[in-house]
């Protein structure tokens, strides 16, 4: 029963360590404007996915955004939510974000050394 359990347990952290975090996941920098954004430039928030995007673009098209808060008006989006994408939140002005890379920049290759000449 123990090696079943060990197992378990190194097959769950084996799938974390895959997933990744949430943060990695959705590394980011610059706003998103939620009053003009697209749904593929919503979905760049962390704990934002297509159909979320798609509610927040729904619910400006009812009534637009006077303030970040505004978003706990949104079935899912509750204060948590608001408070991991509020950094990168607005409701006026252009939206700039960009999503981060998070692989390693590729390493360049050296220059072959020369042959020392006599």
């Amino acid at each position: 029963m123990s090696k079943l359990f060990s197992l378990l347990t190194l097959a769950a952290f084996a799938l974390t360590l895959a997933a990744g975090s949430p943060a990695q996941a959705k590394a980011l920098e610059g706003v998103v404007n939620i009053n003009t954004a697209t749904v593929g430039e919503l979905t760049m928030l962390p704990g934002v996915g297509k159909a979320k995007a798609e509610q927040i673009v729904q619910y400006r098209q009812a009534k637009p955004f006077t303030s970040v808060e505004d978003l706990k008006n949104i079935p899912g989006l509750g204060q948590k939510r608001i408070e991991a994408m509020r950094s990168h939140v607005t409701v006026q002005g252009p939206t700039t974000a960009k999503r981060l890379s998070s692989k390693p920049a590729a390493a360049t290759p050296a220059a072959p050394a020369s042959a020392p000449q006599s």
